[in-house]
């Protein structure tokens, strides 16, 4: 199986998180991030042993820690704002837009959610992966001159993935594949109740409008995440 494409990323705030309960999006709270350029993805699991009479009798293997890291091409102020808590201020007829960034500044929890295309049996199949509760940190800036070339400018942020608490399996991202690629983009906009106006993260794409319950949670884990790092890029 082939990875040969990578779109649509979209965050929503975890407000309110109730433990045992799959997170719940309010409408109008979702936007896409940007145009998605990588994901990196790396789940550890604890392996700790009990050895008896020279053999292993007894292993506790549970999640450790996750990370997730995003690049996309473009990510608006108030995008930004909405990821990394920071201070937005739309532009008016006298003031400009603008972004205060502040030390004590605190990122909210986000459901994080995009769909891959995968390629088998020279048969394409769209993978959506939501991750249910992750915490991004601001991006590394840089800049330089213009010169001969040009220098591509992207925004790499990592987020750290934590599991749900008050379930039985510590639930932290379900994987949904469809046959279609607008059965894959409905499914997202569906989950995130996305409305048109929705595109504020920097990409042309916005949702359509949907007024239905997202999907249940608690999908199957993908295989691939079973202590190592799943790279994902256009």
């Amino acid at each position: 199986m082939a990875m040969i494409g990578l779109k649509y990323p979209i965050a929503a705030p975890c407000n309110n998180y109730i433990k045992g309960r799959y997170p719940e999006i309010e409408p109008g709270t979702a936007f896409v991030v940007g145009k998605m350029i990588s994901a990196e993805k790396d789940i550890k699991f604890s392996d700790n042993p009990l050895w008896a009479d020279d053999e292993k009798a007894e292993d506790n293997y549970a999640f450790e820690e996750g990370t997730l890291k995003i690049c996309v091409d473009h990510m608006t102020l108030e995008a930004q704002s909405k990821m990394y808590g920071h201070v937005y201020t739309a532009a008016d007829n006298s003031e400009p837009e603008r972004l205060v960034k502040g030390g004590s500044d605190i990122p909210p929890y986000h459901v994080f959610g995009y769909f891959k295309t995968l390629m088998k049996n020279n048969k394409k199949l769209y993978q959506v992966t939501i991750v249910y509760k992750t915490k991004f940190k601001p991006p590394k800036e840089s800049a330089k001159t213009k010169e001969k070339s040009i220098s591509w400018g992207t925004y790499e942020s990592e987020g750290t993935i934590e599991t749900l608490s008050g379930f039985e399996n510590d639930p932290y991202e379900e994987v949904t594949q469809f046959s279609t690629e607008e059965e894959a983009r409905k499914y997202l906009e569906d989950y995130f109740k996305l409305s048109d106006n929705s595109g504020t993260g920097g990409n042309t794409e916005s949702g359509s409008e949907s007024s239905g319950d997202p999907p249940a949670g608690g999908g199957t884990d993908n295989t691939d995440d079973n202590g190592g790092t799943e790279n994902e890029q256009v």
